[in-house]
């Protein structure tokens, strides 16, 4: 797979994840009781405090920030950064389906955050076989220094 194939499929999918991660928390608000919990600084019977609010603003913020990583950062470094996050990202996915199915919540927004950590998964998949390609062209291709005929 090229760099630029790489670079569009890994942006796309960070796009799916940020729509599916923030579709997720705004069908968190049709739960019954939701708004009103959240008029009163709750939510999910928790506190809703400031480090909650960032929390929830960077879930959002997080796959668009890396979409203009994907986009604009060098090959290597690319590879590497959307292995790491997209298994960070689908780790925490697994984690928040987990906890609201343990809890007994198994609503759409529980689905759509599974979609969102799926699609990080994939992501980091990408990531290990763009790795792998890049490592394999490096081995079968000949050092331009190398010259076998004065060898």
């Amino acid at each position: 797979m090229g760099a630029m194939l790489f670079r569009m499929r890994a942006s796309v999918l960070w796009v799916g994840v940020a729509v599916a991660a923030t579709a997720s928390l705004l069908l968190l608000l049709f739960e019954p009781g939701a708004v009103e919990g959240l008029l009163a600084g709750e939510m999910e019977g928790e506190a809703l405090t400031d480090g909650t609010r960032f929390f929830l603003a960077a879930v959002g913020a997080f796959p668009a920030l890396m979409v203009a990583v994907s986009l604009l950062v060098s090959d290597r470094v690319n590879r590497w950064v959307n292995l790491i996050a997209g298994l960070a990202f689908g780790f925490f996915g697994v984690f928040a389906v987990v906890s609201h199915l343990s809890a007994g919540d198994d609503t759409a927004h529980t689905f759509l955050f599974g979609v969102a950590g799926a699609l990080a998964f994939l992501i980091g998949g990408l990531g290990i076989v763009e790795i792998r390609h890049a490592s394999s062209e490096a081995v079968a291709e000949p050092s331009r220094y190398h010259n076998p005929t004065t060898a």
